[in-house]
């Protein structure tokens, strides 16, 4: 149940069921972002000198003050990595890339979602592209060898990073 306030009357209603929402490449990006900002915020808290560090740094801010650290900390790394470049940056890096490395129109939608969010995987590719998973391997694979990305991982866990970027 979820208990909500709307203009001073308390509203009670079913949690919703969101088991069937397919999300964009966008939103599963970002979740994985938020996963990335918890895990970040739960590691820094639980050593006592960056912990007592934070505490001491949200007690001057007078915007931090009423906060709870892992909201704070979470805000922070959200900030900071929210987006690796605008849409208009990543447009003008691509059509570099393009020049120098020939790529396909696949390759080129997800090296410009690549530059935005920081990182891609196969699965994200197929959804972006709408290509089969042989495809999306082979095109990832193509971007790996031609030193445009760097492969981290195995599997399904693989992931996939710009290894050098162009000047824009």
């Amino acid at each position: 149940m979820v208990f909500r306030v709307v203009r001073g009357k308390t509203i009670v209603s079913k949690y919703p069921d969101m088991s069937r929402v397919e999300r964009s490449p966008d939103q599963k990006a970002y979740n994985n972002l938020f996963r990335e900002a918890v895990q970040y915020a739960k590691s820094e808290l639980k050593d006592a000198d960056t912990k007592a560090a934070l505490l001491k740094r949200m007690k001057k801010n007078p915007k931090l003050k009423d906060r709870n650290p892992m909201n704070v900390l979470v805000a922070e790394f959200l900030k900071e990595r929210s987006y690796i470049m605008s849409r208009e940056e990543a447009s003008k890096l691509v059509e570099q890339y393009n020049q120098k490395y020939q790529l396909n129109e696949r390759q080129s939608a997800s090296l410009k979602f690549l530059l935005i969010y920081g990182e891609i995987n196969n699965t994200l590719y197929m959804q972006i592209n709408k290509a089969s998973r042989p495809t999306a391997t082979r095109d990832l694979t193509d971007l790996v060898k031609k030193s445009i990305l760097r492969c981290t991982g195995k599997g399904p866990a693989t992931t996939y990073k710009l290894l050098d970027k162009l000047s824009v």
